[in-house]
């Protein structure tokens, strides 16, 4: 149990210092960072995800949920937009793409959004689940390392520490990483159109953050 534990720890850790020194060393340093960040993103998860035979359909790759999945995530999104829109039009600052130009990178940000969500919720919050063996320690624990990778931009931290915490308690209730994917797809369209650039700084962190202070 204890080397379970500790495996679990390293896992974590090392996801996170790949995560943090790509965002603030070795991004775009040589060619094809891009690519290598990507495939040592996967590899940490796939790795732990095969010593411990844990199927696809396990780690919430599934649609046999997605009914109740949708629902709850639904409902956190409408929610969560609903808060933002408000907002916006109190400051008059939408600025939503035409529905031609939503539809052409509508795939590409569900994409992104499931990688993100892949690495909160099947590795980082699983990992952690298993390192402190509690569900509620874990959620507080992932959401905390998911809203550290978005510093220094004061609005995305804010707004992933409770994004992470909501979507690791959605997983939990209904493991299925593709609705939690166009979740947070969704969400970010809606922080991205409603709120001014002066706040989400076109939703840069890292050092690209300081390009639009």
């Amino acid at each position: 149990m204890e080397r379970r534990r500790s495996a679990a720890v390293l896992e974590v850790v090392a996801l996170t210092a790949l995560i943090l020194s790509y965002i603030w060393g070795w991004q775009g340093t040589f060619r094809g960072s891009g690519p290598f960040m990507v495939t040592l993103y996967f590899g940490i998860g796939i790795a732990g995800h095969l010593r411990r035979g844990e199927s696809p359909r396990q780690i919430g790759f599934r649609l046999d949920n997605w009914p109740a999945a949708l629902r709850d995530a639904g409902i956190a999104v409408a929610v969560a937009s609903c808060i933002l829109l408000a907002i916006g039009a109190a400051l008059d600052t939408w600025h939503f793409p035409t529905f031609g130009q939503s539809l052409l990178v509508a795939p590409w940000m569900i994409v992104w959004g499931t990688a993100q969500q892949y690495g909160l919720v099947c590795i980082i919050y699983q990992r952690l689940l298993e390192a402190l063996q509690g569900p509620w320690a874990a959620t507080l624990g992932a959401a905390f390392l998911f809203a550290l990778f978005h510093l220094p931009n004061p609005l995305l931290v804010a707004v992933t520490l409770v994004a992470g915490a909501v979507s690791c308690t959605l997983y939990r209730r209904a493991p299925n990483v593709l609705v939690l994917g166009i979740a947070h797809a969704a969400i970010s369209f809606v922080v991205a159109g409603s709120l001014p650039a002066s706040l989400t700084h076109r939703m840069h962190v890292g050092p690209g953050y300081f390009e639009f202070s």
